[in-house]
């Protein structure tokens, strides 16, 4: 019996000229991230690139709240993923830039990973808050 291999994605989506208080735009669902992903795997690659991840991707984890998000694909392709997620500038018709945080092959390392990233983000936040 063969393994399936995959990689976990870690990303973070950076809306442009919108805060986090702003409750007047819905949130975003995985539903709009996988939507939105094969969609632009599409565009980019054509339709080899959509047989390729099809099987695989899967978004595991979004939480609006952080737009923290989990992306499970293939290890042949996660490059092609990945370069798929640089290329995304909007969602839902909201500007928005994803940056990948941390590409692993365990979703163990990547949950530690975001901790980390979390603990950052607070830190800095109350830095900029005692100034």
């Amino acid at each position: 019996m063969v393994r399936l291999k995959h990689r976990w994605i870690l990303f973070e989506t950076l809306f442009e000229n919108t805060s986090h208080q702003d409750t007047s735009i819905d949130p975003l669902t995985s539903h709009d991230i996988y939507i939105t992903v094969k969609e632009s795997i599409q565009l980019n690659f054509g339709d080899y690139g959509r047989g390729c991840t099809s099987s695989s991707l899967n978004v595991k984890y979004y939480s609006p709240h952080t737009n923290i998000g989990l992306l499970r694909v293939s290890r042949d392709y996660y490059r092609m993923v990945w370069c798929a997620l640089t290329f995304i500038t909007q969602i839902n018709s909201r500007s928005c830039t994803i940056r990948v945080l941390h590409v692993g092959g365990t979703i163990k390392q990547c949950q530690k990973l975001v901790i980390e990233y979390d603990r950052e983000q607070l830190l800095e936040n109350e830095d900029l808050n005692d100034i």
